[in-house]
């Protein structure tokens, strides 16, 4: 259910659409409750954290199929740049779609993080992730160093341009009311997508003006829906609210296991947007593991969801005043 997300080849993430695209894949993806639960830690002293729009003074988001997507579907981006690039018997959209799913999950396990706790760049993770799914296609593809590097950089360049990704238009317009009618609101980022997300997409799309903390699952080391980076991100808010507590920060996001849970687990609130009406927003890591919070429960997960940012501000609207 989720990641995340956005930094780098959002292309064969697709697949593993991990939220999507390679470079700003996120690792997220959707579950159910009946799902393996494990746990990994939960509130301070087992408390039960439940929504409470009152005490809300942070609020924590989540990025691809949160606030932005990839501006179209990810394979097709990759196959496009193959026919591009002019490689030999290109690989099609179908083709790249579950090939790409196994190498994303297989690099993700190997090699969590982007690569991050291994002190690999981006470029160095998605390299080997996109060299691993062309050769699980059904036809296994090995091209030239030059065939690659020219088909693989057409690919980076798209997922680093403004043509790369679309922002969503009830993030946008959920941010915007944010600052303007709650400035007191500190808002923050916390997500699995690559540091390239933070450090490019992020300000070529306009966003990074709404944000004062930006953690990263490359930075941190640990992906959501460990509790490290939530850890990182608490931090990271009390050094402009130093007196704020876990339970008055709100983290909100597309993944069940990820964000809902792994936030709850950390001592947050949280609630589940729902993006299951779009389209863009596909999820395929199935692999992930929900972790268990004091009073988790389906009731708590369906009062938690939301279906749009339209709805979360209708609930901190009606207890602002």
């Amino acid at each position: 259910r989720k990641g995340g997300m956005s930094h780098c080849l959002a292309m064969f993430a697709l697949l593993a659409s991990t939220r999507v695209g390679a470079f700003s894949l996120s690792t997220k993806a959707t579950g159910r409750l009946g799902a393996r639960v494990s746990s990994t830690g939960g509130a301070a002293a087992n408390e039960v954290v439940k929504f409470d729009p009152t005490k809300v003074r942070a609020i924590s988001f989540d990025v691809t199929g949160t606030i932005m997507v990839h501006a179209e579907p990810i394979m097709k981006t990759y196959a496009d740049a193959a026919v591009w690039a002019r490689l030999p018997n290109p690989p099609s959209e179908a083709e790249l779609k579950p090939a790409f799913k196994q190498a994303y999950k297989e690099s993700l396990l190997a090699s969590p993080c982007f690569g991050g706790r291994e002190g690999l760049s981006s470029r160095q993770w998605w390299t080997r992730t996109v060299t691993r799914a062309l050769e699980l296609c059904e036809t296994p593809r090995r091209y030239s160093r030059d065939e690659f590097d020219r088909f693989f950089r057409r690919v980076y360049q798209h997922y680093g341009s403004l043509e790369g990704y679309a922002k969503l238009e009830d993030a946008s317009a959920f941010l915007e009311w944010c600052a303007a009618e709650r400035a007191d609101l500190l808002l923050g980022i916390t997500s699995n997508t690559p540091a390239r997300t933070m450090e490019t997409v992020l300000p070529m799309k306009g966003y990074h003006g709404y944000f004062r903390w930006f953690t990263c699952s490359q930075d941190v080391g640990v992906e959501k829906p460990g509790r490290e980076i939530f850890d990182a991100a608490f931090a990271q808010a009390r050094f402009w609210y130093p007196d704020l507590e876990r339970g008055q920060i709100l983290h909100i996001g597309d993944s069940l296991e990820s964000d809902f849970c792994g936030a709850r687990a950390a001592g947050f609130q949280s609630l589940l947007l729902d993006r299951s009406g779009n389209p863009r927003v596909t999820q395929y890591q199935d692999w992930l593991d929900a972790p268990d919070y004091p009073g988790k429960s389906q009731e708590d997960i369906d009062a938690g969801t939301v279906k749009d940012f339209h709805a979360v501000r209708a609930l901190l609207e009606g207890n602002a005043k």
